[in-house]
């Protein structure tokens, strides 16, 4: 692995239109979402969908910075295939029924190339109506598995690791670096993706460790705030020496995990663990919790101190620019990579109808900071390595931790089988 110790804070605010246009006209909606294509130079109009405010609005804001970055980018070069693009914002407020509500209005006023979601159930939701809706849909940040086979729909393409994915890299970290570490906790959100990876981490660590055990998991309602409670029944009955034996598995993020660094404090509950894996976790977390960040590990999508390319280096540079020196985080990542899709496929396929958009993108190979990627054909999964990075807090290191060390896992050994029904 190798040191680093650069990092990553949050992103910019978004804002409504983003683009060579001062505002989203009809003309440039109308032009995206043309069953025959748009004329050459066009503008096109491209709708994210995203948590822009709440206890989650760091996320969004996150990948809409990091979409305005790829845009600014595209359009600088000259457009996607001599289009201008033009960026739709809509504040899904980690509401499913705000999600949906976004779906219709950005369809509704002609808007078809739609990028966004923050939790699974985002997406499953915004998906069938995008389908129907003549659309086509790249999920940010959706993790579950059921996007790729029973919930599959043939407009959807998913941009961060499923679930499957970074269950198999998490079980893979804690057999090959931690074998010694035989008994599990868990502690993740109430919610299909919490429940979903703690059940494959438990199947994919027994694959690898046999002796592996699982004593307890704990699910905290993605809304909750207060979590004495829940660190109570987790640390319960837990042994004398478990900051030896003992490994946490997470699944929090956001706001949530920085809460439960927070308010575990007087109960030292990291330090009863010899190990912390977060799996979804990423550097914002450090960057609030600061010298007081507890030493874990990060299992997602991205770091930027990970990868060494042309595209990543540019990437880092413009994000700090049009940040205030701030380098990108995973979910910026995300947000830039959804734009260079679709800009890929308009520049392949010489188009912007959406059914040879799809057709195109199926398959499709593009460039992105973390190297060239490709939509696998069957089920429009990215195949993607995933990013492992540790940090800790550092009071003399900038921002208050340090990141000791990231490396990354190939996709060749984490890719699910394809499994569309």
């Amino acid at each position: 692995m190798r040191l680093r110790s650069r990092h990553a804070v949050a992103a910019a605010v978004g804002v409504i239109c983003v683009g060579t246009l001062a505002a989203c006209s009809s003309s440039s909606t109308s032009s995206s979402g043309s069953s025959s294509g748009s004329a050459s130079g066009s503008p096109v109009t491209l709708g994210a969908i995203e948590t822009m405010s709440g206890p989650f609005a760091q996320i969004g804001q996150s990948k809409v910075a990091g979409m305005k970055v790829a845009i600014n980018e595209i359009n600088k070069a000259g457009g996607a295939d001599g289009h201008k693009l033009v960026l739709s914002v809509k504040d899904e407020q980690a509401s499913t029924t705000a999600t949906v509500t976004d779906v219709r209005e950005l369809l509704g006023a002609g808007v078809k190339l739609i990028m966004g979601g923050t939790t699974d159930s985002d997406c499953l939701a915004a998906a069938p109506l995008v389908n129907s809706g003549g659309g086509m849909m790249l999920g940010t940040s959706c993790q579950t598995n059921l996007l790729e086979t029973t919930k599959f729909e043939p407009s959807f393409f998913e941009v961060a690791p499923n679930n499957y994915m970074l269950s198999k890299a998490t079980a893979q970290l804690a057999a090959s670096q931690f074998g010694n570490v035989k008994t599990w906790d868990g502690v993740g959100p109430d919610y299909s993706f919490g429940q979903e990876v703690w059940a494959s981490f438990q199947t994919d660590l027994k694959q690898l460790e046999p002796a592996a055990t699982f004593r307890k998991n704990v699910f905290i309602p993605l809304t909750e705030t207060q979590f004495s409670s829940y660190i109570s029944s987790l640390l319960s009955g837990l042994p004398a020496n478990s900051a030896q034996n003992n490994g946490l598995f997470m699944s929090t993020f956001s706001a949530t995990t920085v809460g439960l660094a927070k308010q575990g404090a007087s109960y030292n509950m990291f330090g009863k663990y010899k190990v912390v894996l977060n799996l979804g976790g990423s550097t914002p977390t450090a960057q609030a919790l600061g010298a007081s960040t507890p030493s874990m590990w990060f299992i997602y999508d991205y770091y930027n101190g990970a990868y060494h390319n042309a595209m990543n280096t540019q990437f880092v540079s413009d994000y700090e620019a049009a940040n205030g020196g701030q380098v990108p985080n995973a979910w910026a990542y995300e947000g830039y990579t959804a734009v260079q899709a679709y800009a890929a496929a308009i520049e392949q396929s010489h188009s912007t109808n959406v059914k040879t958009l799809i057709k195109t993108m199926a398959g499709m190979t593009f460039n992105t900071p973390k190297g060239p990627l490709t939509f696998r054909k069957q089920d429009h999964l990215l195949e993607s390595p995933v990013t492992v990075w540790h940090v800790v807090g550092d009071s003399t290191a900038p921002g208050g931790f340090k990141v000791t060390s990231s490396s990354t896992i190939p996709i060749s050994k984490v890719l699910p089988p394809v499994n569309v029904s």
